[in-house]
């Protein structure tokens, strides 16, 4: 969990950084997320798996999801794992970065607590429910696509709540289904799917495939991610992972090349030039490596409390074992 959270600051990503501690470790104090999970793999085949995660946070299962498929991959070809009765994942780019590094081609999607109508709709009924890629591509590191299906990231409407600051237009719509600039109005309505129809479509995707086809929680069910609920989560997630050596194909230099393509081609004007997904993370990965990275007064103070909390087993009296 440490490293998903952290990895997130790294890159740039403060929406599923240190921030999300405290909601974590709400859920955890008031038993709706299990701190010690049993992770029990209750259906396998030689390429895939299903894996109940036991309620734990999400990386925990998560990882180990992304370590069934990797094994399975490497004996077949290629590895799925479903997982089921999970938490928020955090950042998806994370999984499939660590993927490819060990020269796989990995795909994840997980689905998320309705926030999105479906077109000419104004009632919730899927989430943002991201998907992303790791592609081993050579040694500038694999390019990741990580994205949300919807036109932003929720979280991105929730700071600027925070903040009492309007949001872009196109980003969401009110409770009646109109779009509106006021983040209040967009928390209480419903977030834009990522181009329309199209988004829409790809959310509904992922959800199938983390959701329906792993038992997980469906639309209205899963909750208690993006914000508190008295119930758990039941998130679900999928991860694909692809041995490309399997198919007689040298896929890293090949996919190299490719990126050197998309990095080499003329830019706009004086820009610096086309870049590819995760290409900007990293950068900002090596700049916060050398120079910290920079968390909010109100933040480290949130986190300074946390820590001087007593952990909850002293504050439920001695142990009896």
């Amino acid at each position: 969990m440490a490293d998903c959270l952290v990895e997130a600051d790294l890159q740039g990503v403060p929406t599923h950084g240190v921030v999300r501690l405290p909601f974590y470790c709400s859920r955890l104090r008031r038993g709706l997320i299990e701190p010690r999970p049993a992770l029990t793999v209750v259906e396998e085949t030689l390429s895939a798996a299903l894996l109940d995660a036991g309620n734990g946070l999400g990386p925990v299962g998560g990882r180990r999801a992304v370590s069934i498929a990797g094994e399975k991959a490497r004996s077949c070809g290629v590895g799925v794992c479903g997982v089921r009765r999970s938490n928020h994942l955090g950042m998806l780019g994370w999984y499939v970065e660590a993927a490819a590094r060990e020269g796989m081609v990995a795909l994840a999607f997980t689905n998320a607590p309705a926030t999105m109508a479906a077109p000419g709709g104004r009632a919730r009924l899927l989430g943002t429910n991201p998907l992303a890629a790791g592609l081993p591509s050579g040694t500038r590191g694999p390019v990741v696509v990580d994205l949300a299906t919807s036109q932003v990231a929720r979280a991105r409407i929730t700071a600027a709540a925070v903040r009492g600051e309007p949001i872009p237009a196109g980003w969401a719509f009110d409770p009646e289904g109109r779009p509106t600039t006021s983040a209040a109005a967009a928390l209480a309505g419903t977030v834009a799917p990522l181009g329309g129809v199209k988004g829409f479509g790809l959310a509904l995707l992922v959800e199938a495939l983390a959701g329906v086809l792993t038992g997980a929680g469906v639309g209205p069910e899963v909750t208690g991610t993006v914000s508190d609920s008295d119930r758990v989560s039941d998130v679900g997630h999928l991860f694909i992972l692809f041995a490309p050596s399997t198919l007689g194909v040298d896929f890293e230099a090949r996919m190299a090349s490719l990126a050197a393509l998309v990095r080499g081609s003329p830019p706009v004007g004086e820009g610096e030039g086309p870049r590819l997904p995760g290409d900007r993370r990293r950068e900002e990965r090596t700049r916060r490596l050398e120079r910290g990275i920079e968390l909010d007064d109100g933040l480290v103070l949130e986190l300074k409390e946390l820590g001087a909390r007593p952990s909850p087993s002293s504050e439920a009296g001695p142990a009896s074992s």
